[in-house]
């Protein structure tokens, strides 16, 4: 199974086909799908699940899914990582929204497919997505806060819609969802994110974690955390006032030299030149 990794902290996307372009695939972040019009099936984690105007499925990492198109279908697509909320959000791990999310993402796992209650909320989302939409194709800036706050807006549309009690229970299948979401916590933190102090945490052997984590995303630990660490350096330096030393500090470089050596070695120029291009 193809497995699409994401390393920007949100994408948007909206589109009309006929034919569904991808195959059958999981992914390293969380979707949130809606209908606009059509009809068909959505093929999700091994159910299949009919879909006309006004559906909306949230997705897990864990999940996989495609579609079978049945009339021309207009989607939007909201892809964001688990660290969306905090680092872009700039919310508190305790701030009220952040729990609201946990429990909507749990709810959604556990009931699959997040049926809205009434058309006039499907409205209200139909038309809240065309203005993030509208927005986002004008900026393309995964940091804007007009985004996040349509984000949110949505969000808690969906989430009154769904009344399932949050519990978080830890399956086999969903431990790769775990690992990520603690290295997007915890990127800033060099000693967390090392191998040795994942796989005591995850209860793993070194060498078991690696070879997991290589199956479940099709790159190395090591590849992953450094991708996603220089998405973070690159979205600070385009949108970002703080300075090198500053960012450097705050990814944990030991100095500018091994910042900007590690820059150069993806970019193939120092982040000065990347910043002012």
């Amino acid at each position: 199974m193809q497995r699409y990794v994401q390393h920007e902290f949100l994408k948007v996307s909206h589109f009309t086909c006929a034919e569904w372009p991808h195959p059958l695939h999981n992914h390293n972040h969380f979707e949130l799908i809606f209908i606009h019009q059509g009809s068909g099936f959505h093929c999700l984690s091994g159910m299949k699940y009919p879909y006309s105007s006004g559906a909306v499925f949230l997705l897990h990492p864990a999940d996989y899914h495609s579609f079978e198109i049945g009339t021309a279908t207009t989607f939007t697509f909201i892809k964001f990582t688990s660290a969306y909320i905090t680092q872009v959000g700039h919310l508190p791990a305790e701030h009220h929204w952040n729990r609201h999310m946990d429990e909507l993402l749990v709810c959604s796992r556990r009931q699959q497919l997040p049926v809205l209650k009434s058309s006039a909320d499907a409205d209200k989302i139909d038309s809240l997505l065309r203005l993030l939409v509208s927005e986002w194709q004008e900026t393309a800036n995964e940091t804007s806060e007009t985004i996040f706050f349509l984000v949110q807006s949505v969000m808690s549309i969906i989430r009154r819609n769904m009344h399932e009690s949050a519990e978080a229970p830890v399956k086999q299948q969903e431990k790769i969802t775990h690992i990520l979401h603690y290295i997007h916590q915890h990127i800033y933190d060099t000693a967390n994110i090392r191998q040795e102090h994942l796989a005591a945490l995850f209860g793993f052997s070194g060498k078991h974690l690696g070879a997991f984590f290589k199956e479940q995303m099709q790159v190395s630990l090591r590849d992953y955390i450094q991708q996603y660490k220089l998405h973070i350096i690159e979205n600070r330096l385009k949108y970002s006032s703080l300075s090198l030393k500053e960012i450097s500090e705050e990814l944990g470089f030991t100095d500018l030299s091994h910042f900007n050596k590690f820059f150069k070695s993806h970019h193939r120029m120092n982040p000065s030149a990347f910043r002012e291009k």
